[in-house]
């Protein structure tokens, strides 16, 4: 099969030999190494074969020594192909073309998938990139060390940052050095303190002197462990530590919060507005006349549709629609109870959220007035309030000792 191909691609014919002397002729040809194959002889004086295009124009050089009339039955492969296609110059044209676009679909990078960690500015981490060539219809052959070196010089706020290039398409990671909380010192002398008021619940102290009992009553700022630890006997001395410790109390939330009774709601038309627009690397084809701005109050649903031949080969051909729902606003009046528990709720997830502990009870009344309710929320809660700092205490001196010749 192999050889049958590249006798294609080199171009063959099917000759009929006709003579009283083909002994002769097969002389002829084997003297001069011209090959003959799938030779089949049909009649006494006639036989049928296949020679290669070279072979048979060497053969016409020697015909009149073989005595026989050599006819061209049939030609095939590429040269005879090309031969009838040559004046064809659409044909052509478009298999020029298409070797192009193929060949600009493997050299460059037609599709962007950024992971960038929320925490990065997203927009610096794209236009780094973007000033380091990295955009679509990019080459394939760009320096991705250098350019991950550069961006993460102009964006301090990455940690890791990869450009992986699969097919024709681009895939960004990006994540962003963790802010890691203040530590102090191990060797540094730190006492735990209050975050807020409250009333001790329970003290967990694994290191330090504690200077309030569970039942005492402490204020923001308060030493709740000192790192000054006191003589434990009559001959100890005082000495210096990282004071450690968990302390729950009692606090308590007050809160003042407001909100309008009339709001609004939306009420879709039923109207329905759709635009196309093609897209070509980076450059967009509207098939709409105007702008995209739709006037009037709607909802503007974006869906992108791109043309791809695997997960890694992307076509650069994006169909985008724009679909407009249209919707008029309609006053509404919300129940002064309704929006009170409803703030109350919000409230009580936000205080929750933000604190080490949990909400262990509340207390809350509501006022409506001038087309508005008020919530006053109280709410309590048990929490740890304890948290490091550093301390200034100093070891106080010890008196001398008196003489025992002393009278």
């Amino acid at each position: 099969m192999v050889s049958r191909w590249l006798h294609l691609a080199r171009g063959q014919v099917r000759l009929r030999v006709t003579g009283a002397s083909l002994t002769r002729f097969l002389n002829v040809c084997a003297s001069h190494e011209l090959t003959l194959r799938r030779m089949r002889r049909t009649a006494w004086n006639e036989l049928t074969c296949f020679m290669s295009v070279e072979d048979f124009r060497a053969l016409r050089r020697f015909m009149g020594r073989t005595g026989c009339r050599v006819h061209i039955a049939q030609k095939a492969g590429v040269p005879f192909l090309a031969a009838r296609l040559r004046p064809r110059t659409v044909l052509w044209g478009g298999f020029i073309l298409f070797a192009a676009l193929c060949w600009l679909m493997i050299t460059r990078v037609w599709a962007i998938e950024p992971h960038i960690d929320p925490a990065l500015p997203r927009a610096a981490v794209m236009e780094a990139l973007e000033r380091e060539g990295v955009r679509i219809g990019a080459s394939k052959g760009m320096n991705v060390k250098q350019i991950r070196w550069r961006v993460m010089q102009q964006v301090p706020e990455l940690s890791f940052l990869s450009l992986n290039i699969s097919g024709n398409r681009l895939t960004i990671e990006a994540t962003g050095s963790v802010m890691k909380p203040e530590m102090l010192d191990e060797d540094a002398v730190v006492k735990v303190v209050a975050t807020r008021d409250g009333v001790v619940e329970q003290m967990n102290v694994w290191q330090g002197a504690p200077l309030v009992r569970p039942g005492d009553a402490v204020a923001v700022g308060d030493t709740l462990v000192s790192g000054l630890v006191p003589p434990t006997t009559e001959t100890g001395d005082y000495h210096l530590t990282h004071a450690r410790g968990e302390i729950m109390a009692h606090t308590t939330y007050d809160v003042d919060t407001r909100r309008a009774l009339q709001t609004e709601k939306k009420t879709y038309t039923g109207k329905v507005k759709k635009q196309y627009a093609l897209v070509f690397g980076s450059h967009r084809l509207n098939l709409y006349f105007g702008s995209g701005i739709a006037g009037g109050s709607c909802d503007k649903i974006i869906e992108t549709k791109t043309a791809w031949l695997s997960d890694s080969v992307v076509f650069p051909v994006s169909l985008v629609r724009q679909t407009y729902v249209y919707y008029e606003r309609q006053p509404e009046a919300a129940a002064a109870e309704d929006a009170a528990a409803d703030m109350a709720a919000r409230v009580l997830a936000r205080l929750e959220a933000g604190m080490q502990g949990t909400i262990t009870g509340e207390r809350q009344s509501f006022d409506e007035r001038d087309g508005a309710v008020t919530l006053h929320l109280q709410a309590q809660a048990i929490e740890q309030i304890g948290a490091e700092a550093l301390d200034d205490s100093v070891i106080p001196e010890t008196p001398p000792a008196p003489s025992e010749d002393a009278p």
